[in-house]
């Protein structure tokens, strides 16, 4: 099993940003595989970064009670959903246990830059664009009810 974090990261016109994979052929939210040094926070701040040229943070909520300094331990952000999928790599089948999590756009709006090897396209949509979309169903499912729905 490997450990992904991905970023839902809502624009100001209420348009999810996505990115188009090379390989897949589909549009997924910028995400991927959390490094061994890494907590999934750091991660998904690093990832969105190199595919989009975007800085984020995580807006969900954490508990910073229960960090301890001294016994190296840190609170980490809740995730807005967490998926186990099934990936078919070339040795087989493998999982991913994603964590996905809302964020938003750090400082002045920056233009889009693709910068990861793996993207093709990269842009913001609205949810009457996903239908028009390739996408993965369930991914498809998740944006239209975090788009159709309140979300402070």
């Amino acid at each position: 099993m490997h450990f992904v974090a991905s970023a839902i990261v809502v624009n100001q016109s209420e348009q999810v940003l996505l990115v188009k994979h090379k390989k897949l052929g589909v549009w997924l939210y910028p995400g991927g595989h959390i490094e061994p040094h890494e907590t999934p926070d750091e991660a998904l701040v690093r990832e969105v970064r190199e595919e989009t040229g975007l800085r984020v943070e995580i807006v969900s909520s954490r508990d910073r009670t229960l960090a301890d300094k001294k016994a190296d331990v840190s609170s980490l952000h809740i995730p807005y959903a967490v998926l186990c999928e099934r990936i078919r790599g070339v040795k087989g089948c493998d999982h991913h246990l994603d964590l996905v999590y809302r964020c938003r756009i750090l400082g002045p709006r920056t233009r889009l830059q693709r910068h990861a090897v793996e993207t093709e396209d990269i842009g913001f949509f609205g949810v009457e664009a996903l239908d028009q979309l390739k996408m993965f169903p369930n991914l498809k499912a998740l944006l239209r009810k975090f788009l159709l729905t309140a979300h402070p």
